[in-house]
């Protein structure tokens, strides 16, 4: 009885370090649920943004309207990529004014995602011609929300792409595939580049301005061959930064569909 009696407060303490244990120790089951249902390797979503819109014609000249021609050439990409099985999403899929403001938001629900914006240039100088594309100069760090963990400081924002590696693969992919004149990527201060935490990039696609550009903008194959380019550069682009996929995914994915972006 007295070695029982000795033993008390040991094992009294095993059963408290027991029941401590058990508190912070996940349980098996939700763990074994939480790794089901962990989502398997995915690309991300790609957001294509047609310039202006509504009250907002965007560039004028020779008959064409910006705002009609970036949501033409938008709902073509879109079939594009959706055909490469890419989820896409518009910012706007008809003649509706959204601020830059709401674009940027749209863009920032998405954790994994791309940001392409599609414009039309315009100059007092009829000879201007060409396309470009712009990426961040600095991007605006998203706020964070204060953690319990660390209750007077926060954690420390990601590093944020500012697309310039995007921008790269579509106007690479604009020149060799359309034959415009290269006017090269450039870093702006762009609302919707700037306030997208994830790669942004604006597209000029040529010059309503210009008398021979505005004539093959009115052409209709010509902005399916336009949309292609674009198409194929955000591909090449996603195959380049999916070092990380499981073997072979991405090749599935993106490189058994060679007729998703039409070729010249």
């Amino acid at each position: 009885m007295a070695a029982m009696r000795n033993c008390m407060p040991c094992v009294g303490f095993v059963v408290f370090l027991g029941c401590f244990t058990c508190v912070v120790t996940p349980d098996p089951e939700e763990s074994e649920k939480k790794v089901a249902a962990a989502p398997e390797y995915s690309l991300p979503t790609v957001i294509i943004d047609p310039g202006h819109g509504g009250h907002d014609d965007g560039a004028t000249a020779h008959g064409l309207r910006e705002k009609d021609l970036t949501l033409d050439v938008a709902l073509r990409v879109e079939q594009m990529l959706r055909s490469a099985d890419l989820t896409v999403v518009l910012t706007r899929r008809d003649d509706t004014y959204i601020s830059l403001a709401e674009r940027a938001d749209l863009a920032n629900r998405f954790e994994k995602s791309i940001f392409v914006s599609l414009h039309f240039n315009q100059s007092n100088e009829s000879s201007a011609m060409g396309a470009e594309t712009f990426y961040a100069d600095q991007k605006v760090p998203p706020e964070y929300s204060w953690m319990w963990v660390g209750l007077f400081t926060k954690p420390e924002a990601p590093p944020l792409d500012n697309g310039e590696v995007l921008a790269s693969f579509i106007q690479a992919s604009l020149v060799m595939k359309m034959d415009v004149v290269n006017r090269g990527i450039k870093s702006r201060s762009l609302y919707v580049v700037r306030n997208v935490r994830n790669p942004a990039v604006l597209v000029e696609g040529g010059f309503l301005s210009n008398p021979l550009e505005a004539q093959l903008l009115m052409n209709s194959d010509y902005r399916q061959r336009l949309a292609g380019a674009i198409a194929e550069g955000i591909v090449n682009y996603e195959k380049t930064q999916q070092r990380t996929a499981p073997a072979g995914k991405l090749a599935k994915v993106l490189e058994e569909r060679p007729s998703a972006v039409p070729k010249n």
